[in-house]
Formats: C-alpha cells, sequence, structure tokens
C-alpha cells in the first residue's frame, strides 16, 4: 500500500512538468547575418507556421550556392536560371538580388532596373524585422541607381485617369500602379499612346538620350465636340477691333509652287538635253566631213529629238517660272489696290527672257 501510495504522487507531480514541456517553444536555429550582399547560402528561416520546410530550405541553398558559382564564371544565363529557380524554392531578397545583377550583366538594364526596385522594397520591408537585410536594401538601392545611368527614366502623370483604358510605351501595356512613377525605358525613339474612352488615342513620340529624365503628362478626359459656341467678349474698352481677314487670293500660293515646280523642271530639262543635244553635234561634226552617211541617221536623229527636248525645257520653264511668279505675287496682294494692280500686270516671255511687266 505504501507503495502504490508513492508512485501515484509521483505520477501526479510528473505530469505538470511533462505539459509545461510540451508548450515550450522549441529553440530557434541561429541565423548569421549576411557581412555584404555577396554569395552566400540562403539563410535558415526560423521555425514558425510560414516557414519552408527543411527540404526546401536545402534545395534553395543548393541553387543559391550553384547559382554563385556560375555567376562567378560569368555565365549570367545559367545563373539567372539557377537564382530564379532557388527565389522560387523559398523566398529569399539576397537570391533576387543577384537576379537582378544576372540581367544587368546580360545587357537587359529595364528590367534589370525594376528587379533592384523590387529587392528594395522587399528586403526594405523584411528589414524591419530581420535587420540583416537592411545591406541588401542598401546594394539593390545603389545598383539601381547605377543602372539608371544606362537608360532613360520617363515619369508618365495620367489627368483623369477614370477615363483612361490603357497606357502603352514602346508597344508594352504600363500597369496603372506603375502611372506617375519613374519608368525605365530603352535610349532612342519610343512612342507614348494613352487609350481612353475619349475617342482618339493621344500619342506622343519621345526621342530619350542614356541617363535622361523626363516627365511628361497626357489627358484621358474627353474633349467637348460639337453643341456648342464658343464666344470671347472683351469686357472694360470702348474699342471694337477686328482681325482683318486673309486675302481671298491666299488659295494661289498652292498653284504658285506647283507652278514654280514644273518651271524648275523645265529647265532641268532644258540643261540635260542641251547638253547631250551639244554632245551629239560634236560628235557628228568631228566624224562626218560634210553629210553624214546614212548608217549615222540614227544619230542624227536622235541628235534632233535633244535638241527637241531642250527647247520644250526651256519653254516650260520660263512658262513655269512666270506663271508661278505671278501666282504667288496675286496670293500675297488683296484688297481693291491689290485687284487693280493685278489688272495691270502681264506676264512677257521672249527670247532669253521671262519676266512680269506692269506696275507694283
Amino acid at each position: 500500500m505504501r507503495t502504490r501510495a508513492w508512485f501515484r504522487t509521483l505520477v501526479l507531480c510528473a505530469i505538470p512538468s511533462l505539459a509545461v514541456g510540451a508548450l515550450a517553444p522549441a529553440p530557434a536555429r541561429a541565423q548569421a547575418a549576411p557581412a555584404a550582399p555577396a554569395p552566400q547560402a540562403v539563410e535558415k528561416a526560423q521555425t514558425a507556421p510560414a516557414t519552408p520546410s527543411p527540404q526546401a530550405v536545402e534545395k534553395a541553398q543548393a541553387l543559391f550556392k550553384k547559382g554563385s558559382a556560375l555567376y562567378a564564371a560569368k555565365k549570367y544565363a545559367l545563373a539567372l536560371q539557377e537564382f530564379r529557380a532557388s527565389y522560387a524554392a523559398v523566398p529569399s531578397p539576397n537570391s533576387r538580388l543577384y537576379i537582378a545583377r544576372c540581367l544587368n550583366e546580360m545587357g537587359d538594364h529595364v528590367e534589370a532596373y525594376l528587379e533592384f526596385e523590387a529587392v528594395a522594397d522587399e528586403a526594405g520591408a523584411r528589414a524591419a524585422s530581420e535587420p540583416r537585410y537592411a545591406k541588401t536594401q542598401e546594394a539593390a538601392q545603389a545598383e539601381r541607381d547605377d543602372v539608371a545611368k544606362k537608360i532613360a527614366l520617363v515619369t508618365i502623370t495620367v489627368s483623369h485617369p477614370e477615363f483612361a483604358t490603357a497606357l502603352r510605351v514602346g508597344g508594352n501595356d504600363v500597369p496603372p500602379e506603375r502611372w506617375g512613377k519613374p519608368l525605365p525605358i530603352r535610349a532612342g525613339q519610343v512612342e507614348i499612346v494613352l487609350i481612353s474612352t475619349a475617342g482618339a488615342p493621344d500619342t506622343q513620340t519621345l526621342t530619350l538620350v542614356a541617363g535622361e529624365t523626363k516627365d511628361i503628362s497626357v489627358d484621358a478626359a474627353p474633349t467637348p465636340t460639337g453643341g456648342g459656341v464658343t464666344a470671347e467678349v472683351t469686357l472694360g474698352s470702348s474699342s471694337s477691333s477686328s482681325e482683318v481677314p486673309p486675302s481671298p487670293r491666299a488659295g494661289l500660293r498652292p498653284y504658285a509652287y506647283v507652278a514654280g515646280g514644273v518651271g524648275l523642271a523645265g529647265f532641268a530639262l532644258f540643261t540635260v538635253t542641251g547638253i547631250m543635244a551639244n554632245s551629239t553635234y560634236s560628235d557628228l561634226s568631228s566624224s562626218c566631213d560634210g553629210p553624214c552617211p546614212p548608217d549615222r541617221s540614227d544619230d542624227v536623229d536622235a541628235g534632233k529629238t535633244q535638241q527637241t527636248l531642250a527647247n520644250v525645257g526651256l519653254i516650260v520653264g520660263a512658262v513655269g517660272i512666270a506663271a508661278g511668279a505671278t501666282l504667288f505675287v496675286l496670293s500675297v496682294t488683296g484688297g481693291e489696290a491689290s485687284q487693280e494692280q493685278a489688272s495691270t500686270t502681264h506676264l512677257v516671255v521672249g527670247p532669253g527672257y521671262a519676266g512680269l511687266h506692269g506696275m507694283f
């Protein structure tokens, strides 16, 4: 009986001790803070409900180590695959930092800038509870600013965004959360298109230089059309003024340019065919003593044709220039006075002369 009582007492005292031991949290694994964002193993996460499994951590560490070796060997495309796989297994700002570095080394500076920016945001958010990521954030920000010198940054502000349906830069859609923020764009010419419910897209073309920063604004609001008349009234003045209407003959100016162009073409024809005719004549004169034999009849005909074309070119050139000058003067002058002047102005074309005669 004494043995049973002693045993019962021992069991009752041991039960609370076992319960306390079961509820006590297991000791967390120590985590070494990285001295600098250099290639290193992915840190083991603390044991928590959202903590990845040991198998995932081990896999991420192996992939990170493999990616680090490829990066050191300057095999950036292969290293990029390993770092992305490591980040997929266990999201770590350090593995993502090397994703951005691989993109930069491969020359994809636009994607590298976006990735460095994302790394800085992610590392900054985690640095509040995990101070070891503060250096990762600083490194990402510094390298992002360095990449910015190789591209252009354009901040696009969209006014009345409630009417906008899409914003495209270089043919790629820009998500609304990027509107109003610096957008990395390759240097060169780029087209910016804002599509809205207003109707026709608002299109702008920019020529950007590496390292340039530019701010532009686009408006998605519909433009009022029709349905009313806009009047402008000036108050506080007793005198009224009206704009002088343009000359009714201003429409003649395009015809003046056309006539002038025809004239220049005529003179060009006269010059070319005249030189050809002179060359043919000189050749026939040097090879034929007197009348040319029948076998040179084709050359004689060619010379005549060239001379005819030269004469036609001279006439067309003179008439075209004269007509163009006349039409231009008529398009500039206006009113009754100009009409009177026009009535006393006439075209004069003669041998070696083309011009206007009259009073101006």
